[in-house]
């Protein structure tokens, strides 16, 4: 849990308390996800992941107070361009950070957009001894594959701009002597499983999510989600999560996490709601 969350930015001071999850409303344009990377951008680490998504982006003059530690930022801008060395065309990050102060926690921000289907390496369809680590993460994503297989993340030399960045670029999934690559039982059931895997392979202490709809899941499946962060940021195994949705996916929420929070962003100016506040309809219509 987050003790005390404070976003101060333009015509906006933002604060929150107890926070265990987070579903942040309103409507196109309103600065849902820039919300969200204010808060990533207090971990420089983020820029890159920001800009892998985005090619370009610029804050200026915002602060981020989480649990009594501020980071306060001047200008956080990156571009991304291409410069011409010899024959290729190789692309270029210009960044500013001009940032001061310390956030302890670890914040990881995830596009789920960005799980494109990969290009497969060819695969001879051979089974392997999963090692260790691949059975805990099995044990971690029971429930969202169907059935008694193994998932197996592996390297490829092919990758998307995501997975250039985090390391992985596939998964196949092995029932027996039976072998498929996972994104074949699903693109619902597939971006479950990388979005765990980031989870399980980076350790965030916050994750933040924007658009979570395009996860692509079934509402049963989406709900056993956010039923599941509930339970892991219950067993200490993360602080909080927090996301952006343009759709119903609140209500699921609210119906998994009594403590959940919900903010609803407007033009200039936003509501905080609890639970039951958003059950009873209040602010969200």
């Amino acid at each position: 849990m987050i003790g005390k969350l404070s976003v101060v930015y333009g015509n906006q001071s933002i604060s929150l308390e107890n926070i265990t999850t987070l579903a942040v409303l309103g409507d196109n344009g309103v600065g849902k996800t820039a919300f969200l990377e204010r808060i990533a951008l207090v971990n420089d680490d983020n820029i890159s992941v920001i800009l892998n998504v985005k090619g370009s982006f610029s804050y200026e003059k915002f602060s981020v107070n989480i649990d009594g530690e501020e980071k306060r930022c001047e200008r956080a801008s990156a571009e991304r361009v291409l410069s011409r060395f010899g024959l290729n065309w190789v692309p270029l990050e210009g960044q500013t950070y001009i940032c001061e102060g310390n956030i302890r926690y670890k914040i990881s921000i995830v596009y789920p957009y960005t799980f494109q289907k990969p290009i497969h390496n060819e695969h001879y369809g051979l089974p392997v001894r999963p090692n260790d680590e691949v059975m805990k993460f099995n044990e971690m994503i029971k429930g969202f594959v169907d059935g008694d297989g193994i998932v197996i993340p592996f390297y490829s030399y092919i990758a998307t701009t995501f997975y250039s960045y985090y390391g992985y670029l596939d998964f196949t999934y092995q029932s027996g002597d039976n072998v498929t690559y996972l994104d074949n039982l699903g693109r619902g059931v597939s971006n479950s499983v990388k979005l765990l895997w980031l989870i399980y392979r980076y350790k965030p202490e916050i994750l933040l999510i924007d658009d979570i709809e395009s996860l692509g899941l079934s509402p049963k499946r989406l709900k056993m989600l956010l039923k599941w962060f509930t339970e892991y940021i219950r067993e200490n195994k993360l602080k909080a999560l927090l996301f952006t949705t343009n759709s119903d996916v609140y209500v699921h929420l609210a119906e998994v996490d009594e403590n959940a929070k919900f903010l609803l962003l407007q033009k200039d100016n936003h509501i905080v709601m609890d639970r039951e506040e958003v059950l009873n309809g209040r602010g969200v219509e």
